[in-house]
């Protein structure tokens, strides 16, 4: 039965869709993990890829569906050990991009799968047009997913992101999506700390990294940006079921909020 009342933009599985693959004897839905970050470079990748070493040691089987290292060292090192499901190479106007291959993901159906860059959006002409679009049919299939994404890209703040820095974000992930999530760890980088980074080239190359602080990369943008990531009130919390619990990942505490998240600091050497 049809809800006359949905957003046919709603892509959500229905009550009732739920209640038929429970009956059809299928995987119960996976869990979701977000690394969620201030700004490109603050260590969601790594962080989500030494999770996956430590699930893969003790004996969960893990693989890679999409990981963009952008040439940082420390993190194409994690990768190392890892099975990484080939990539789909895709034509379009002349240039071959490679995407993540959910088809094949599906086929090989690991216990969890490692998704880089939640907000990615395919090449024209793929079945679905945005990454976390693949990621809710894995979910579907009863994959559990780990995935990054930057606090810029959610749909909601695309207006004080746009004040904040002087930007508009397109690719976008919709409020629910996130707040569907199992868990959202906060990968928090003071400012100063990540512009010192950017200054040595860990995160981007000498002359990328000196454009980037002509534009996005200044301290009070990233300050500002931090502050919709890590404040108690922050968009993350609207509109969730109370009752969850946030895992301070610094100190190991419990505390009381309506949307289960931590935070974690990420190691100096690769933000």
């Amino acid at each position: 039965m049809t809800d006359a009342r949905r957003d046919p933009e709603d892509r959500r599985p229905t009550a009732e869709e739920m209640l038929a693959r429970t009956g059809a004897g299928e995987r119960a839905r996976g869990r979701l993990r977000v690394y969620l970050g201030m700004a490109p470079g603050v260590g969601k990748t790594y962080r989500m890829l030494e999770e996956g070493h430590r699930r893969t040691k003790r004996g969960t089987d893990l693989v890679v569906g999409f990981v963009e290292a952008h040439g940082r060292p420390e993190t194409e090192k994690l990768l190392d050990g890892l099975e990484i499901v080939p990539r789909r190479r895709v034509e379009y106007r002349g240039v071959v991009v490679e995407e993540m291959d959910t088809d094949a993901i599906l086929a090989r159906r690991p216990e969890i799968c490692a998704v880089d860059e939640l907000a990615h959006t395919n090449v024209p002409g793929s079945v679905r047009a945005k990454r976390w679009e693949e990621v809710v049919v894995l979910r579907d299939a009863g994959i559990e997913v780990l995935t990054t994404m930057n606090v810029q890209h959610l749909e909601s703040l695309n207006d004080q992101v746009q004040e904040i820095a002087g930007i508009t974000v397109r690719e976008t992930v919709p409020d629910w999506v996130v707040k569907e999530a199992d868990e959202v760890v906060l990968i928090d980088v003071p400012p100063r700390a990540l512009l010192n980074q950017l200054r040595r080239g860990v995160v981007y190359s000498p002359e990328k990294a000196a454009r980037a602080m002509e534009s996005f990369f200044k301290e009070p943008t990233l300050a500002a940006l931090r502050e919709l990531v890590v404040r108690p009130s922050g968009p993350l919390v609207l509109g969730v079921d109370d009752g969850q619990h946030l895992r301070d990942g610094d100190h190991g505490r419990r505390v009381r909020r309506p949307v289960s998240t931590r935070r974690a600091r990420p190691p100096l050497r690769d933000l």
